[in-house]
């Protein structure tokens, strides 16, 4: 962060605090209060370790900021293990946006969550195919398939010692990268604008692949055999002493299936699929001094949603190299750092050509130039500081900012419910976590729950 902030014409303050864990410490409020009067400050970007998110959120929402946080809203140490943590993100959300609204009656503020998705050309261009067609036949969404993979290899000794994109602290896959897929199945679901055909309900079942099955998968012999002797080097622990540390560790990979219902019947399915271990680059036993870039990291993305008899659109999303920094030209072919096609098949009630089938490239989609260089879901990103940034200039209106914190709670409530489905599954009880589609006062809950 220092280093990008270097390479400006910015020379900021900057405040080094002690870490700390849930509630904001007085002596940060008051360090952060003071500077908020001096500098005269409107707005706040929170960009910090999840789990303190919602200290930092509500210290900003009570000194009548406008905030624009990253994703998740929270997370929560050992939300993949105890049911009271895993419920806590809910709580969370729900505690956070009371704050706000009662903030809104002392004048009016901006509360955006990062979710670059949201921003996307692409994605945007497929949510409008979505609602054109909802317009045209009444016909909601009502399939989807997500996945989204890292190609994040991280060796045995890594899960224990690396806090960035942490399992260490009992979560893992769902709370990092995860949570774009929660708010991007939300947000193609709801696409057609068909409010009186949505669903009112959910059945949420998960199954996790944490770190102990990870070591199944993969034995110490078989990175011997992959690494030879140099192995040693960066072995640290068997796998027999590890198996009781990872015992409460956040998940690797995550599995969903969401059923949809309307009343007592289901209208749509979504599958929802995660993974930190996939396809990667690396082949060192050293870890990067970046863990997020050039660290052996190659993201793969795909979705297919279905509406109806009418139209299936495929979106498909697949890097080959680990290597972001260097792009030519749009790097949008297949493999590419900026590969995004879009396959739309219409049938032909609807569809204005003779052509079954439409294949969109990217640069197709681009709404202005994305810059020399650039990787795209980096472009997004800064898409989404700039219209916070219009809003706080005067530029733009609340109404048209998309990702506000309003529009946040099915995502959440997705994310709750994958960690309370893999813990009832644990403990052998019935793995269906029931709950409201959007805003109820219902609380999350499996069949036995007392």
């Amino acid at each position: 962060m220092l280093d990008t902030i270097h390479k400006t014409e910015l020379h900021p303050e900057i405040l080094f605090v002690e870490s700390f864990t849930e509630k904001l410490p007085d002596s940060i409020r008051s360090l952060l209060d003071t500077c908020v009067m001096a500098q005269k400050i409107s707005g706040v970007i929170i960009a910090t370790e999840p789990s303190v998110h919602k200290a930092y959120a509500l210290w900003a929402l009570g000194a009548g900021l406008h905030v624009l946080m990253d994703k998740p809203v929270t997370a929560r140490r050992d939300s993949a293990t105890d049911p009271v943590q895993a419920e806590g993100l809910l709580a969370d959300y729900l505690e956070i946006l009371s704050h706000y609204k009662a903030a809104q009656l002392q004048r009016e503020t901006v509360f955006m969550v990062n979710c670059q998705r949201r921003f996307h050309d692409g994605f945007l261009f497929v949510e409008s195919l979505l609602k054109e067609v909802g317009d045209k036949t009444g016909c909601p969404v009502t399939f989807i398939q997500s996945s989204h993979c890292d190609g994040q290899w991280r060796l045995p000794a890594e899960i224990v010692t690396q806090d960035y994109h942490p399992y260490c602290h009992g979560y893992g896959k769902a709370s990092h990268s995860g949570y774009h897929l929660f708010d991007t199945a939300y947000r193609l679901y709801t696409a057609p604008s068909l409010a009186h055909k949505n669903a009112d309900a959910m059945e949420i079942v998960s199954s996790m692949v944490r770190p102990n099955g990870f070591l199944r998968q993969l034995t110490e012999h078989d990175y011997e055999k992959m690494f030879g002797a140099d192995y040693d080097r960066v072995k640290r622990w068997s796998d027999s002493d590890l198996r009781p540390v990872y015992e409460t560790y956040g998940e690797i990979d995550v599995s969903t299936l969401v059923s949809l219902k309307k009343g007592s019947d289901v209208v749509a399915n979504l599958s929802i699929n995660l993974m930190h271990n996939g396809f990667s680059r690396r082949t060192w036993l050293e870890p990067g001094a970046d863990l997020y870039k050039g660290n052996g990291r190659v993201r793969h993305e795909h979705h297919n949603i279905q509406q109806g008899p009418y139209q299936n659109i495929q979106i498909h999303s697949y890097q080959s190299n680990d290597n972001h920094a260097s792009l030519h030209g749009w790097n949008d072919a297949l493999g590419g750092n900026n590969h995004f096609d879009v396959h739309v098949f219409r049938n032909p009630l609807i569809n204005s050509t003779e052509t079954p089938m439409r294949v969109y490239k990217f640069s197709e989609l681009l709404d202005g130039p994305l810059g020399h260089g650039v990787l795209a879901m980096e472009a997004m990103k800064y898409k989404a500081v700039r219209s916070f940034i219009d809003y706080l200039c005067g530029h733009v209106k609340k109404r048209d900012l998309p990702s506000q914190i309003e529009d946040h709670i099915v995502p959440v409530q997705l994310m709750c419910a994958v960690y309370l489905s893999q813990i009832q599954r644990d403990i052998g009880a019935d793995a269906i976590v029931r709950l409201p589609f959007g805003f109820n006062t219902a609380p999350p809950r499996a069949d036995n729950a007392s």
